[in-house]
Protein backbone atom coordinates (compact mmCIF):
# COMPACT_ATOMS: atom_id res chain seq x y z
CA UNK A 1 0.00 0.00 0.00
CA UNK A 2 1.07 3.50 -1.17
CA UNK A 3 1.91 5.77 1.92
CA UNK A 4 -0.09 9.23 1.63
CA UNK A 5 1.95 12.18 1.52
CA UNK A 6 1.50 12.61 5.23
CA UNK A 7 3.09 9.43 5.87
CA UNK A 8 5.83 9.76 3.81
CA UNK A 9 6.88 13.32 4.96
CA UNK A 10 6.65 11.32 8.35
CA UNK A 11 9.26 8.89 7.71
CA UNK A 12 11.32 10.93 5.09
CA UNK A 13 13.79 14.19 5.35
CA UNK A 14 13.98 14.27 1.35
CA UNK A 15 11.66 13.05 -0.79
CA UNK A 16 12.03 13.25 -4.28
CA UNK A 17 9.69 13.00 -7.44
CA UNK A 18 8.82 13.55 -10.59
CA UNK A 19 6.06 14.73 -12.59
CA UNK A 20 3.83 12.88 -15.00
CA UNK A 21 2.48 14.94 -17.80
CA UNK A 22 2.38 11.81 -20.53
CA UNK A 23 -1.34 9.47 -20.21
CA UNK A 24 1.35 6.54 -19.56
CA UNK A 25 0.86 3.95 -16.82
CA UNK A 26 4.22 2.52 -17.66
CA UNK A 27 5.97 5.54 -17.48
CA UNK A 28 4.15 6.03 -13.39
CA UNK A 29 5.12 2.29 -12.55
CA UNK A 30 8.82 3.12 -13.68
CA UNK A 31 9.47 6.22 -11.92
CA UNK A 32 7.99 3.91 -8.73
CA UNK A 33 9.92 0.49 -9.84
CA UNK A 34 13.21 2.88 -10.48
CA UNK A 35 12.93 3.98 -6.23
CA UNK A 36 11.15 7.69 -6.35
CA UNK A 37 8.99 8.52 -3.54
CA UNK A 38 6.12 9.90 -4.94
CA UNK A 39 4.67 11.37 -8.76
CA UNK A 40 2.80 14.21 -9.42
CA UNK A 41 -0.23 13.33 -12.33
CA UNK A 42 -0.07 16.78 -13.77
CA UNK A 43 -3.71 17.78 -14.85
CA UNK A 44 -2.69 21.29 -15.36
CA UNK A 45 -0.18 20.86 -18.48
CA UNK A 46 -0.74 17.18 -19.15
CA UNK A 47 -2.95 15.48 -21.51
CA UNK A 48 -5.56 13.93 -19.50
CA UNK A 49 -9.14 14.09 -18.05
CA UNK A 50 -10.04 12.96 -14.62
CA UNK A 51 -10.64 9.44 -16.27
CA UNK A 52 -7.12 9.39 -17.29
CA UNK A 53 -5.38 10.26 -14.00
CA UNK A 54 -7.47 7.61 -12.29
CA UNK A 55 -5.60 4.72 -14.35
CA UNK A 56 -1.96 6.83 -13.74
CA UNK A 57 -3.28 6.81 -9.74
CA UNK A 58 -3.87 2.67 -9.95
CA UNK A 59 -0.27 2.34 -11.48
CA UNK A 60 0.74 4.71 -8.25
CA UNK A 61 -0.77 2.11 -6.06
CA UNK A 62 0.55 -0.88 -7.55
CA UNK A 63 4.29 0.18 -7.53
CA UNK A 64 3.46 1.70 -3.79
CA UNK A 65 4.81 5.13 -4.75
CA UNK A 66 3.07 8.17 -3.58
CA UNK A 67 0.71 9.70 -5.28
CA UNK A 68 0.03 13.72 -5.82
CA UNK A 69 -2.05 15.46 -8.39
CA UNK A 70 -1.87 19.13 -9.72
CA UNK A 71 -4.92 20.02 -10.57
CA UNK A 72 -5.76 21.64 -13.51
CA UNK A 73 -7.40 24.92 -11.54
CA UNK A 74 -7.90 26.50 -8.23
CA UNK A 75 -11.95 25.23 -8.06
CA UNK A 76 -13.64 23.51 -5.79
CA UNK A 77 -14.73 20.74 -8.51
CA UNK A 78 -11.75 20.37 -9.53
CA UNK A 79 -10.36 19.85 -6.17
CA UNK A 80 -13.15 17.67 -5.17
CA UNK A 81 -12.52 15.11 -8.46
CA UNK A 82 -8.54 14.71 -7.74
CA UNK A 83 -9.35 13.53 -4.05
CA UNK A 84 -12.45 11.84 -4.73
CA UNK A 85 -10.58 9.36 -6.93
CA UNK A 86 -7.92 8.86 -4.25
CA UNK A 87 -4.76 10.97 -4.63
CA UNK A 88 -3.30 11.50 -1.20
CA UNK A 89 -2.31 15.26 -1.73
CA UNK A 90 -2.96 17.78 -4.36
CA UNK A 91 -1.29 20.77 -5.75
CA UNK A 92 -3.20 23.59 -6.28
CA UNK A 93 -1.32 26.28 -8.82
CA UNK A 94 -1.58 29.59 -9.38
CA UNK A 95 -1.59 30.83 -4.92
CA UNK A 96 -0.72 34.49 -5.91
CA UNK A 97 -2.45 35.80 -2.59
CA UNK A 98 -4.31 34.69 0.60
CA UNK A 99 -7.38 34.49 -0.50
CA UNK A 100 -6.47 31.98 -3.47
CA UNK A 101 -4.82 29.71 -0.71
CA UNK A 102 -7.68 29.67 1.63
CA UNK A 103 -9.80 28.95 -1.57
CA UNK A 104 -7.92 25.52 -1.77
CA UNK A 105 -8.03 24.93 1.29
CA UNK A 106 -11.26 25.18 1.97
CA UNK A 107 -12.40 22.86 -1.04
CA UNK A 108 -9.82 20.14 -0.08
CA UNK A 109 -11.67 20.08 3.31
CA UNK A 110 -15.10 18.73 4.47
CA UNK A 111 -16.73 20.83 6.58
CA UNK A 112 -17.05 22.16 9.19
CA UNK A 113 -13.22 23.43 8.02
CA UNK A 114 -14.12 23.54 4.25
CA UNK A 115 -16.73 23.27 1.27
CA UNK A 116 -15.47 19.70 0.17
CA UNK A 117 -18.73 18.03 -1.15
CA UNK A 118 -19.09 14.83 0.94
CA UNK A 119 -19.77 11.51 -0.85
CA UNK A 120 -18.76 8.30 1.12
CA UNK A 121 -19.26 5.98 -2.05
CA UNK A 122 -15.77 7.61 -3.47
CA UNK A 123 -12.84 5.62 -4.44
CA UNK A 124 -10.53 7.05 -1.74
CA UNK A 125 -12.88 5.68 0.62
CA UNK A 126 -13.01 2.49 -1.18
CA UNK A 127 -16.28 3.22 -2.71
CA UNK A 128 -17.95 2.78 0.80
CA UNK A 129 -16.60 -0.31 2.07
CA UNK A 130 -14.02 1.83 4.08
CA UNK A 131 -13.95 3.61 7.38
CA UNK A 132 -17.06 5.10 9.40
CA UNK A 133 -15.07 8.04 10.02
CA UNK A 134 -13.70 8.48 6.85
CA UNK A 135 -14.63 12.34 6.39
CA UNK A 136 -12.81 13.19 9.67
CA UNK A 137 -9.74 10.91 8.76
CA UNK A 138 -9.63 12.69 5.50
CA UNK A 139 -9.45 16.06 6.69
CA UNK A 140 -6.40 15.47 8.61
CA UNK A 141 -4.55 13.04 6.80
CA UNK A 142 -4.95 14.91 3.20
CA UNK A 143 -2.59 16.93 2.19
CA UNK A 144 -2.99 20.60 0.33
CA UNK A 145 0.22 22.04 -1.38
CA UNK A 146 0.58 25.35 -2.54
CA UNK A 147 2.19 26.32 -5.31
CA UNK A 148 2.99 30.20 -5.33
CA UNK A 149 4.03 31.38 -8.30
CA UNK A 150 4.53 35.04 -9.90
CA UNK A 151 5.57 37.98 -7.63
CA UNK A 152 2.20 38.37 -6.55
CA UNK A 153 2.54 35.33 -4.69
CA UNK A 154 5.75 35.98 -3.36
CA UNK A 155 4.49 39.33 -1.93
CA UNK A 156 1.60 37.83 -0.17
CA UNK A 157 3.94 35.16 0.86
CA UNK A 158 3.78 35.60 4.39
CA UNK A 159 0.38 35.77 4.46
CA UNK A 160 -0.15 32.30 2.62
CA UNK A 161 1.97 30.57 4.93
CA UNK A 162 0.39 31.56 8.03
CA UNK A 163 -2.54 30.10 7.19
CA UNK A 164 -3.52 27.05 9.25
CA UNK A 165 -3.89 23.27 7.34
CA UNK A 166 -1.17 24.51 4.73
CA UNK A 167 0.58 20.89 4.50
CA UNK A 168 3.46 21.98 1.58
CA UNK A 169 4.99 25.26 0.01
CA UNK A 170 5.71 24.31 -3.29
CA UNK A 171 7.97 26.99 -5.10
CA UNK A 172 7.52 27.70 -8.76
CA UNK A 173 10.58 28.61 -10.53
CA UNK A 174 9.74 28.68 -14.12
CA UNK A 175 6.38 30.99 -13.50
CA UNK A 176 8.50 33.42 -11.11
CA UNK A 177 11.41 33.97 -13.75
CA UNK A 178 8.80 34.75 -16.20
CA UNK A 179 7.02 37.38 -13.58
CA UNK A 180 10.49 38.87 -12.56
CA UNK A 181 11.49 39.81 -15.92
CA UNK A 182 14.39 36.90 -17.21
CA UNK A 183 11.83 33.92 -18.47
CA UNK A 184 13.03 30.56 -18.42
CA UNK A 185 16.22 31.85 -16.45
CA UNK A 186 15.97 29.48 -12.82
CA UNK A 187 19.19 29.89 -12.26
CA UNK A 188 19.21 33.78 -12.29
CA UNK A 189 20.05 34.69 -9.20
CA UNK A 190 17.07 37.14 -9.18
CA UNK A 191 14.67 34.26 -9.25
CA UNK A 192 17.10 32.01 -7.02
CA UNK A 193 17.21 34.30 -4.11
CA UNK A 194 13.76 35.12 -3.67
CA UNK A 195 13.17 31.50 -4.02
CA UNK A 196 15.65 30.79 -1.06
CA UNK A 197 13.91 33.47 0.94
CA UNK A 198 10.63 32.16 0.71
CA UNK A 199 11.84 28.70 1.81
CA UNK A 200 13.78 30.10 4.38
CA UNK A 201 10.41 31.42 5.85
CA UNK A 202 8.25 28.52 5.48
CA UNK A 203 10.99 26.35 7.01
CA UNK A 204 10.83 28.53 10.02
CA UNK A 205 6.85 28.23 10.27
CA UNK A 206 7.26 24.25 9.94
CA UNK A 207 5.89 23.83 6.45
CA UNK A 208 7.43 21.31 4.29
CA UNK A 209 8.46 22.95 1.15
CA UNK A 210 10.21 21.99 -2.27
CA UNK A 211 10.67 23.31 -5.88
CA UNK A 212 10.70 21.48 -9.20
CA UNK A 213 13.74 21.40 -11.02
CA UNK A 214 14.99 19.68 -14.20
CA UNK A 215 19.25 19.49 -13.65
CA UNK A 216 20.51 16.73 -11.91
CA UNK A 217 23.03 19.17 -10.27
CA UNK A 218 20.68 22.06 -9.17
CA UNK A 219 18.13 19.34 -7.44
CA UNK A 220 21.13 18.23 -5.52
CA UNK A 221 21.84 21.61 -4.52
CA UNK A 222 18.20 22.66 -3.53
CA UNK A 223 18.34 19.85 -0.88
CA UNK A 224 21.73 20.90 0.60
CA UNK A 225 19.95 24.19 0.78
CA UNK A 226 17.23 22.40 3.04
CA UNK A 227 14.19 21.75 0.93
CA UNK A 228 12.34 19.04 2.04
CA UNK A 229 10.97 17.31 -1.01
CA UNK A 230 12.35 18.07 -5.72
CA UNK A 231 10.15 17.16 -7.79
CA UNK A 232 13.20 16.07 -10.54
CA UNK A 233 12.02 16.84 -13.91
CA UNK A 234 9.09 15.62 -16.45
CA UNK A 235 8.85 12.31 -17.74
CA UNK A 236 8.22 13.65 -21.28
CA UNK A 237 11.14 15.93 -21.29
CA UNK A 238 13.27 13.74 -19.29
CA UNK A 239 12.55 10.81 -22.08
CA UNK A 240 13.23 13.14 -25.02
CA UNK A 241 16.58 14.61 -23.72
CA UNK A 242 17.57 10.86 -23.39
CA UNK A 243 16.45 10.14 -27.30
CA UNK A 244 18.34 13.03 -27.97
CA UNK A 245 21.81 12.38 -26.31
CA UNK A 246 21.83 9.02 -27.74
CA UNK A 247 20.71 10.22 -31.10
CA UNK A 248 23.57 12.82 -31.02
CA UNK A 249 26.08 10.04 -29.79
CA UNK A 250 25.28 7.58 -32.24
CA UNK A 251 24.91 9.47 -35.34
CA UNK A 252 28.53 11.27 -34.41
Amino acid sequence: MAKSFKELKRSKDRMLGMFVQSRSEEMVEIIGYAGFDFVVIDMEHGPFDIEGALKLLRAADATGITSIIRVPENSNIAILKALDIGASAIIVPGISSREDAERAIKGAKYGPIGVRGACPCVRANRYGGGEENYFKRANEETSVILLVEGKEGMKAFDDIIDLPYVDGIMLGPIDLSVSLGVPGEINNPIVTTALREMAQKAKRKGICVGTFSPDLDDAKRWFNLGLDYIAYNVDTLLFYETCRRAREYIMG
